[in-house]
């Protein structure tokens, strides 16, 4: 179940001749009349709210949710100005809320539903500009309790958990050990810094571990002894499971470890022969392939434990197989992060202070390079793009050792060496290529997580002279991008650029004049296939270029049919 659509929603209305509309409600629907505007409005904020702190959902306007029969229960709204509901609704609520509302034409009462449909909120928790909260559960909304409305607070990054005093810890409960390993960590990092000439008491400030005298969530996490930290916070658990096969479980290690020791503990495991490397040949060198990249599982294990939700009682689980490493989270991504925008959204942190220290500890960035080094160094070995996928409940990153390219790796390696190194965004185009002949804009937009035209510049700075990693065919927005004769060679084998490059376009129309004394006519779609132009918006826009350049006064074929759907057949002076 999810959000019904439009369309969804017309489907169900004839359901309303045998049962109410009550019956049809769920997480994500609700059904309400339309009596009085202004009375209407505020619940509309009030509902608004109610579907932002959970899932999202729609509120329909115009159905009386308790009668049975369509025609009695669908009266309709009328006098609806759209803007003004939405305006409504965004002063109505705090934080403000943007909705879609829309009229859906319908036959009964005044012909038209008013339909108001919200997004899961990612600022909340969300309440009525009277101070009114709840939450949708099920069928109903019901009031936020404090708790859930603090943890909501927490869980959306309102409210910095990891920077709240630790009730019940003092300095005594910090761990001696801990407290060196961090100054190890710092040291390898940034000798120079300023922190290493504190003493313990004002280095642990300096992190915000100790605040005004007292530790902090952050100091907890980071230095407290095992047995106060599984006391005090026994959601901090780190769960490691190694298989050896889809059924077989090698390893399974369950540890409530401070932090630091978290990452120390999975560097020397993918330090060591859990990880083994596959040796590619560079000339008179050897190219050393990790299943996993190092840096890929620090930057993700750090990811997973900075920012993942500790009010949540979740544990923080990593799942390695010789074929992925999957590192889940407790708690969604928070401020409008979400798998579709990662690469460039930026940075938001749940947990600010915690978030700081490791900055301040030379382990992580604050300006979210964190992530994109997650893509690069996985890429740069020729491994497949790794995926992030979320609930509101949990972040998932895979990264893949299987499917892996070492010719991209060398490739990559050989560019470097002689000065001409690739970039992410060149990395993520030659990925998405690596299954496909070729790639247009809109395809390179979505893998870059970029702008259309910024995709575009893109792909024509890898296809010029300089770079050569990429050959353009056509000459308009709607061109299409395949791998140059050298890339290709390197990537794919001796006959891939051939392959990928496809027929040469002087024998198109030979092909089109054979595929016709077989067959009395040619369409778009038919052209596509025979020429192996692909199924893409830009190879339509080809084919019918060529098709109208054909059936101009001097070509061989003549157009028949609608404009909207012509075909082409031989013109009576090329027929055999």
């Amino acid at each position: 179940m999810s959000v019904p659509s439009n369309e969804e929603l017309l489907a169900m209305l004839p359901r309303l001749d045998v049962e109410p509309a009550d019956a049809l409600e769920s997480q994500w629907l609700d059904f309400k009349p339309w009596q009085d505007a202004k009375a209407d409005l505020k619940v509309a904020c009030e509902y608004a709210a109610c579907f932002a702190n959970a899932e999202g959902g729609v509120i329909v306007f115009g159905v009386s949710d308790k009668t049975v029969g369509r025609a009695q229960a669908i009266h309709g709204v009328k006098g609806v100005d759209l803007d003004l509901v939405r305006r409504n609704i965004y002063e109505g609520t705090r934080p403000a809320l943007s909705v879609e509302a829309v009229l859906l034409p319908v036959p009964e009462g005044t012909g038209q539903l008013l339909v108001v449909r919200v997004a899961r909120g990612d600022a909340g928790p969300y309440g009525t500009s009277a101070g009114l909260f709840k939450q949708r559960e099920g069928k109903n909304c019901m009031p936020l309790d404090p708790r859930g409305f603090a943890r909501s607070k927490v869980s959306t990054g309102q409210v910095d958990w990891s920077g709240a005093p630790a009730n019940g810890v003092t300095l005594a409960d910090l761990d001696p050990v801990q407290l060196a390993r961090a100054r190890n960590v710092l040291r390898s990092k940034d000798p120079a810094s300023g922190l290493l000439d504190l003493g313990d008491v004002d280095f642990l400030a300096g992190l915000e571990a100790v605040r005004d005298g007292q530790v902090t969530h952050t100091g907890l996490l980071l230095f407290a002894r095992r047995d106060v930290l599984a006391a005090r916070c026994p959601q901090a658990q780190f769960h490691y499971v190694l298989l050896r096969d889809e059924t077989t479980v090698a390893r399974n290690d369950i540890d409530r470890l401070p932090l630091l020791e978290v990452v120390e503990r999975m560097e020397q495991v993918f330090q060591g022969p859990l990880n083994p490397e596959e040796e590619v040949a560079l000339g008179l060198f050897k190219l050393r392939i990790p299943q996993f990249p190092l840096e890929a599982v620090r930057e993700g294990i750090l990811n997973a434990l900075t920012h993942r939700d500790y009010t949540d009682p979740g544990e923080v689980l990593v799942r390695h197989s010789v074929d992925e490493l999957v590192i889940t989270s407790p708690g969604g991504f928070i401020g409008g992060i979400s798998p579709e925008n990662i690469l460039r959204h930026e940075p938001r942190a749940r947990n600010r202070t915690l978030a700081n220290a490791f900055v301040k500890l030379r382990l992580v960035e604050s300006s979210g390079i964190g992530r994109r080094r997650i893509y690069r160094s996985a890429l740069t070995f020729g491994k497949r793009r790794p995926v992030y996928s979320a609930s509101a409940d949990a972040v998932t990153l895979r990264i893949f050792n299987r499917g892996a390219n070492p010719r991209l790796a060398r490739l990559v390696s050989e560019l470097g060496e002689r000065g001409a190194p690739v970039s992410l965004d060149h990395l993520l185009v030659l990925d998405a290529l690596q299954d496909a002949d070729h790639i247009d804009t809109a395809q390179a937009a979505a893998a870059l997580q970029l702008p259309r035209d910024e995709a575009r510049a893109v792909l024509e700075a890898m296809a010029a002279p300089a770079r050569g990693l990429l050959e353009r065919r056509g000459h308009t927005q709607t061109a299409t991008y395949h791998l140059s004769k050298g890339t290709a060679t390197a990537l794919k084998g001796k006959v891939a650029y051939t392959r990928t490059r496809g027929l040469n376009p002087v024998r198109y129309a030979e092909m089109v004049r054979e595929y016709l004394k077989d067959h009395r006519e040619i369409r778009n779609a038919e052209l596509r296939q025979l020429l192996g132009l692909g199924s893409s918006a830009s190879a339509s826009v080809e084919a019918s270029r060529l098709l109208t350049k054909w059936s101009g006064p001097d070509g061989f074929l003549m157009k028949q049919g609608p404009d909207n759907r012509p075909c082409y057949t031989l013109r009576n002076r090329d027929v055999v």
